[in-house]
């Protein structure tokens, strides 16, 4: 892949299903802020929307070889988070197998060795990179797991002779440091993902300075388009059937007027989707009157948000409730 060039869905899948881990890392960047609204649409506030991304993330890089229609990976990939989602909801488990996620796996694959396993990728000189970075204990929990015969948590517990809650957390750690690996692979700095969310972060910061300095909320209102809706999780509307500008200005205002601020904490964004995420500080005389930390989805369209999902922290419990 050309450095600063910036090639279409169909071109890195081909060029990813060829060997080069740098285009999937610019694929999966691309399809990152879609993909986390997607996955808060379906598990709600918290960690286990991010988990259920770097899921999705292992399984693309598993199985792009699998994709026969190129220009049509985004449906894919948003396919297979929406797979990652429901079975966490079905299970309750921390990780999900991959061979669950794709059901039509040569019986022949289940034979191979680890090293077999590997080597088939077209990525295999990436991902051997990739392990040999994680520490020893994190390596071989993912090689027997991801790369071996698919085995289950008590398995993998049996051979390696650690707990199987020790194996779920082992796991976890891999599934994040291999999904940063990718993205840090793609060389971001000239991708259209990483200049989109460098200036969606750069609006936010400047909008909640704007706010914390008491100077009102201009710069964040200016964000939204004449008529835009509000929904928090669930589908609710804001302000019951209060929409468009006016149940922004009023949200924003009860902050203001109560002396909230609020600290941006990430940023992610692709082509008319931006995630935006923050902690709130309440005023002392009024703790409660922002949940503690907010995620939103913005769908923007020409540059301005024509619908916004909004997802809040849990508050916490009153003391002797």
């Amino acid at each position: 892949m050309l450095r600063g060039q910036v090639l279409g869905d169909a071109d890195l899948v081909r060029a990813a299903q060829a060997g080069d881990a740098t285009s999937l890392g610019v694929l999966l960047e691309r399809y990152r802020a879609p993909l986390y609204g997607q996955a808060l649409g379906i598990l709600g506030y918290g960690p286990r929307a991010e988990d259920a991304v770097h899921d999705a993330f292992l399984v693309a890089l598993r199985k792009l070889d699998q994709i026969s229609e190129p220009a049509a990976v985004g449906g894919w990939l948003h396919a297979v988070l929406r797979n990652v989602c429901l079975m966490r909801l079905r299970t309750g488990r921390g990780e999900v197998l991959f061979d669950e996620m794709q059901p039509r796996i040569q019986e022949s694959h289940s034979e191979m060795s680890v090293e077999e396993s590997i080597d088939r990728l077209a990525m295999r000189e990436w991902v051997w990179t990739a392990l040999s970075e994680l520490p020893e204990v994190l390596r071989v929990t993912a090689m027997v797991r991801y790369f071996g015969r698919h085995c289950s948590y008590e398995e993998i517990s049996s051979i390696l002779g650690v707990p199987v809650g020790t194996v779920r957390s082992r796991l976890n750690g891999v599934k994040l440091k291999l999904a940063d690996a990718l993205l840090e692979t793609a060389g971001l700095a000239h991708d259209e993902a990483r200049r989109l969310t460098a200036s969606g972060t750069r609006y936010f910061e400047a909008a909640a300075e704007e706010i914390n300095r008491g100077q009102g909320y201009g710069l964040l209102l200016n964000a939204y388009s004449d008529s835009p809706s509000c929904l928090l999780a669930g589908g609710q509307a804001l302000q019951g059937r209060m929409q468009g500008r006016r149940a922004v200005i009023a949200s924003l205002e009860s902050d203001l007027e109560a002396g909230v601020k609020i600290h941006p904490t990430n940023v992610l964004a692709s082509k008319d989707i931006i995630v935006f995420e923050a902690d709130f500080e309440n005023p002392r005389d009024d703790p409660l009157h922002c949940p503690p930390a907010t995620t939103q989805v913005h769908f923007q369209r020409d540059g301005l948000t024509h619908r916004v999902h909004l997802h809040f922290a849990p508050r916490p419990r009153e003391e002797g409730g």
